[in-house]
Formats: C-alpha cells, structure tokens, sequence
C-alpha cells in the first residue's frame, strides 16, 4: 500500500470565522475549507498533532476543539471564567497540556486537552502586576495576555506578553515571575533626538520617562528559537530586540529608524535562523496613512535579518505596491513548507524561498487576526 503524502496546512482567524488552506508534499495547489466557525470573532488557532486536535481562540465564546480538521466544533470553556480569548498554546513536550491566554490578564492552563481549565494563580503576584489596571481597550487590543510561548526543552520555562505591561518569564511552572525589561527601557535613539520628538530640552528628560513607560513597555509580540530558547526576540511598539539569555536582557536591533514600530515577530529556522517582522508604518515618508494609527499605505514589505538583528533586508518580490492595511501581531507564521502572513484587508501570502519571493494564495476573507501552519501526520 503507498504511503500517504504528509499534508501540510495554514490556518487563517478572521473576526467572522476561519479558514484552512491545506497542501500534500509534492503538490503545488492548496485546497481551502471554511469559513469554519460563522460568527465567531477567532484570533489564533493551534494544532495538536499528538490528538489531531485543533483548538481555535475566539474573542466571542472562549475556546473551541476540533477533532476532525475543522468539520465540526465543541466549545471547551469548563473553568475558563473569562470568554475573550487570544491564544492558546501548546506545552511541547506534556502531552494535553496547553495554556490560554485572556482579555483582563489572565493565564489558564488546562492539562485534559482543554475539557478543564484552572487559572495560574502565580501571576496575581508578579512585579508590577497591581499597576496592570483592569482594562483600557478604546477600541483597541486592551488589558489582555496575547502571547505564550512554552520552551520546548524545558515545560516549566513560560513566557508570556501582558498587553501594554512587557513580556515576563516563569522557571518554576507560573508559580513566580520575572519581569523583562532590562535593555529595553534604557533609552530610545528616536525619542531621544534633536528633533523627535519636538520637546523643549527642559522636557525632554520628564517626556523621554514617559516615552519608555508607555511606549517601550508595550511588546507586541515575542518569540523563542526552539533551536536555542535562550535566544528571543521581541517586536514592540518602538522597536526590535534580541535577548540571548531568555529574556533577562535586551539588546535593541531595530532596522533603521522609520522602521522601528511593527506587530507581528517570528523566527525562522531551516539550517539557519532568520526573524522577520512587517513594519506598521508604511508608504509616503514612512508616516502610512495619516489617518489611521498604524497603517501601511502602498508598496506592502517585510523586513528579514539573517544576523539577529545586524543588517535586515527589504523584501517585496511580488507583493502589491499599492495596498491601505496592515499586519496584526498574530497574522505571521512560519511553518515546515514556508512563511505566511495575512492582512486587515482579507489576503494571505506565502513564500517558499525564506521570504525572497511572495504570492497571494487566499483573498476575500475581512480582517485577519491570526495565521498559524503546522505539518498534519
């Protein structure tokens, strides 16, 4: 009997449903279903391939499980208190184990395949958590925990990101936690100028605290190497930073200044490894779009450093010139056959080449909050 080709798939979260585009090893053409889940706002989605389990993240009715690629869907929000919910993510080495993370702050960890959840109580105690507030959305991603990431060699090792709070690490399985700051609020070449911001030097020093308060607290995404967990890096709201030691200090390896502020931040790893980002400001004077707050606005590019952060390259190989979007923290993946990302404006675009060359492989679908790809056994 022939062996069945490895399938390969990308799952594309939108606020009205989601989507799968899958492919066969050896095949060119992707086949796509949904949309899946109608009417739910789905932000992430994440792929258990020890249960052939899907679980997708909604900002409408918690969380929802899979079993069968998408066909059908069961809520799985037993003891998970708060039904806004960003990302959910696997423990790679525990088996049903698998974490969630809330609007208003909150970490739940589920060691059943998500039919029960119990919140990390160790958090309520971390550095700073008293001054997190309980939300302040305005229209906005708000108080929440938007990013996860279990170190694949080590389960008790947790990293999470606190919405507008920076990102912070557990040793010990969430019962402590350490605040990740150290290198990133030490200053800011673009705040810091003679000319940005247009503050009297009088001000400047009171103004540049606030700056870094505000501003450089507010990570939008962080990622781990599972090549080499010490090595991270985070995208935030003024710059890129490379840590080397888990995150207990920074290095700032921004591109060049007009490039600084961005969302999403993966890592690449293919024999070597490269991290991407997709800068939010882009188009006339690198300001986007006058308009809007963080906005792309004509020729639509991704930056790649194949050298943590010395140099980084402009790719835009068949990417459109002419486009008024943007790319959110969790609409940029990586995955075993290329990378993905997906934008407000309803299109998916993937590369095989490490980012060299790109093409549109889905369009149509509204505002894309989240892409993930994964191999399926």
């Amino acid at each position: 009997m022939p062996t069945r080709a490895r399938s390969h798939a990308v799952a594309v979260s939108t606020e009205s449903g989601a989507y799968l585009l899958t492919v066969e090893d050896g095949a060119k053409k992707w086949r796509k279903s949904g949309p899946m889940l109608r009417g739910e706002s789905v932000n992430s989605m994440a792929f258990d391939s020890k249960q052939g389990r899907l679980y997708a993240a909604t900002h409408t009715e918690g969380i929802f499980v899979s079993d069968d690629l998408g066909k059908k869907w069961k809520p799985a929000n037993k003891g998970l208190h708060v039904r806004k919910v960003w990302t959910v993510e696997l423990d790679p080495r525990k088996r049903d184990t698998l974490y969630a993370g809330t609007q208003y702050g909150h970490l739940f960890r589920s060691e059943s395949g998500g039919e029960s959840w119990e919140e990390v109580g160790g958090l309520f105690t971390a550095p700073g958590r008293k001054d997190w507030g309980v939300d302040w959305g305005f229209g906005t991603t708000g108080l929440c925990i938007h990013t996860i990431r279990v170190d694949p060699r080590n389960g008790k090792r947790i990293f999470i990101v606190a919405s507008g709070n920076g990102p912070y690490r557990s040793d010990d399985g969430g019962a402590t936690w350490k605040r990740l700051q150290d290198g990133v609020m030490d200053g800011c070449p673009i705040g810091a100028g003679e000319n940005a911001p247009a503050i009297p030097k009088p001000d400047r020093e009171a103004k540049m605290e606030e700056h870094l308060k505000q501003v450089h607290a507010c990570t939008h995404k962080l990622e781990i190497s599972k090549a080499d967990p010490e090595v991270a890096f985070q995208q935030n709201h003024c710059g890129v930073y490379l840590s080397r030691d888990a995150g207990s200090h920074w290095k700032d390896v921004s591109p060049q200044p007009k490039a600084r502020h961005g969302f999403p931040m993966v890592i690449l790893e293919n024999g070597r490894r490269r991290a991407y980002t997709v800068p939010a400001y882009q188009g006339p004077e690198n300001g986007g779009c006058t308009k809007h707050n963080s906005c792309i606005r004509g020729q639509l590019a991704v930056l790649r450093t194949d050298d943590d952060g010395k140099r980084w390259k402009k790719l835009t190989s068949g990417l459109p010139s002419g486009v008024h979007t943007c790319v959110l923290r969790d609409a940029m993946a990586a995955g075993p056959r290329g990378m993905y990302f997906g934008t407000t404006t309803g299109e998916v675009y993937a590369s095989e080449d490490g980012g060299d060359s790109w093409n549109r492989m889905l369009e149509g679908v509204g505002r894309i909050q989240g892409v993930s790809s994964f191999p399926i056994p």
